[in-house]
């Protein structure tokens, strides 16, 4: 088999819109892929503990790219990681709170120790966030916050966010990046991080090839992940303004296990 390397995003390409996917399938796919000896990776926004939740009876090594490509852990060890120094933390914070963009926004800090946010933890929106930050907890100012923090997720009620996009990249250009997650968010993280960033260390680690790699993404913050791959697959399910921008597109969407499919063609 020439792919030695298979990256996915999860939500909406491995999941399905239920936050699911076919197990059975999967276990089948990864035993044949361990016997292949070929890295299976899953990269995410989300935070590294909440990732092999979705895996939990399912036999095979997986590695997770977590934080946008910020956290990398190989058999359950943390092989790297890159954090926003506090003093451009607190400084994005405090701006942040000026802006009437923010006003509406819900921000929580992802960090090595737990996931931090201003929101009461009564709110229905923290008990949302709690399904993705499982160690959620509230604060009265993140900005006291002394976790290494990996990343700042930001999201708005509205799921059209690509003004408060661009106001990120003006303001911090060159000291931080926001790209758009889905679903009226946006991560911001530092400028040399993100998934292909993770992708291509975990490459080195492994001394895969550009040639010898699979990926597959949906969103704006999967491009250069899918870049950074020869076989780099966008979900037919995603955006046109993503679909655009690359060659490849899964036949199926993640709602038909489009992923899956795929994978299965390249072990023929």
């Amino acid at each position: 088999m020439a792919i030695k390397l298979i990256a996915t995003d999860m939500d909406g390409t491995f999941l399905n819109d239920q936050s699911d996917y076919d197990h059975p399938r999967f276990q089948r796919l990864l035993t044949k892929l361990q016997e292949h000896n070929v890295r299976f990776v899953v990269a995410s926004g989300n935070q590294y503990p909440h990732l092999p939740q979705y895996f939990t009876g399912l036999t095979g090594e997986i590695t997770y790219l977590a934080e946008d490509g910020a956290h990398i852990v190989l058999d359950e060890q943390t092989i790297s990681e890159d954090v926003i120094p506090q003093s451009l933390l607190g400084g994005f914070l405090r701006w942040a709170r000026t802006q009437p963009l923010f006003k509406q926004a819900w921000i929580l800090l992802s960090g090595r120790q737990a996931a931090w946010t201003e929101m009461l933890a009564t709110s229905k929106r923290f008990k949302q966030s709690s399904y993705f930050y499982g160690n959620l907890t509230h604060v009265m100012d993140l900005t006291e916050v002394t976790d290494a923090i990996y990343k700042v997720d930001i999201t708005w009620p509205s799921f059209d966010v690509s003004a408060q996009e661009k106001l990120v990249n003006q303001a911090f250009a060159g000291k931080l990046r926001a790209t758009s997650s889905g679903l009226g968010g946006i991560d911001v993280i530092l400028p040399h991080v993100n998934k292909a960033y993770g992708l291509a260390k975990l490459q080195k680690h492994w001394q895969i090839s550009y040639a010898e790699t699979l990926a597959f993404g949906d969103s704006g913050n999967d491009l250069e992940m899918l870049q950074q791959a020869k076989y780099g697959y966008v979900m037919k399910n995603a955006p046109e303004s993503v679909k655009q921008q690359v060659n490849l597109i899964t036949p199926l969407t993640n709602n038909d296990s489009g992923v899956l499919a795929v994978i299965e063609d390249f072990l023929k």
